[in-house]
């Protein structure tokens, strides 16, 4: 592994970029991860981010929410030494998958009806505009931040098929004598 000068790793991206296949790729490398778990993510946003830090005190790599969706900023003041990923995709399969994932019209993934993005079904050309822009700005306010310390910023195109080229040398890790793990893609 990288000797121990990584403190953690947050994907801070969007949902939707090939974070299960990250994840996954985290804990074939050898780190302690956390992913999607709605029960940490529903409190989170009851009791905010020191709800979580409990959490990252007890694991090394993060992707998927809640941790993509919290202030990078202070996870980078709280664990310094950290290196932070996000994940890139062309917005039309992007939105695609997202809409396949979260409107209540298709669902292809039964998640919690709590998570529907309902405006999929009831504003759905204005919502699209909206999340590009979410997108755009997200990842430009990340690489402003991380602007004069690029190797603490890795920007990865999972869907693309980028892989342990570029992942591995990142973290400052062997790569691994297997495939990298393309998973959950769309299913339409």
């Amino acid at each position: 592994m990288n000797g121990g000068k990584i403190n953690k790793i947050f994907e801070i991206g969007l949902p939707k970029t090939g974070t299960t296949s990250l994840g996954i790729a985290y804990q074939i490398i050898g780190f302690k991860k956390q992913g999607w778990n709605h029960k940490v993510y529903d409190l989170w946003k009851e009791k905010g981010m020191d709800y979580l830090f409990p959490i990252i005190d007890n694991a090394t790599a993060f992707q998927d929410g809640p941790w993509h969706d919290c202030d990078y900023k202070i996870l980078d003041q709280r664990y310094p030494n950290s290196k932070f990923i996000i994940l890139e995709r062309n917005n039309e399969d992007w939105l695609r998958s997202k809409e396949m994932h979260f409107s209540p019209i298709y669902n292809v993934n039964n998640i919690r009806p709590k998570y529907f993005e309902w405006r999929w079904a009831t504003d759905r050309d204005r919502y699209i505009e909206e999340q590009i822009h979410i997108k755009e700005n997200k990842y430009s306010e990340i690489k402003e931040y991380f602007k004069d310390r690029p190797n603490d910023l890795l920007v990865m195109n999972i869907c693309a098929g980028e892989g342990w080229e570029i992942l591995c040398p990142f973290l400052d890790c062997e790569i691994p004598d297997e495939p990298f793990p393309y998973r959950n893609k769309s299913k339409k």
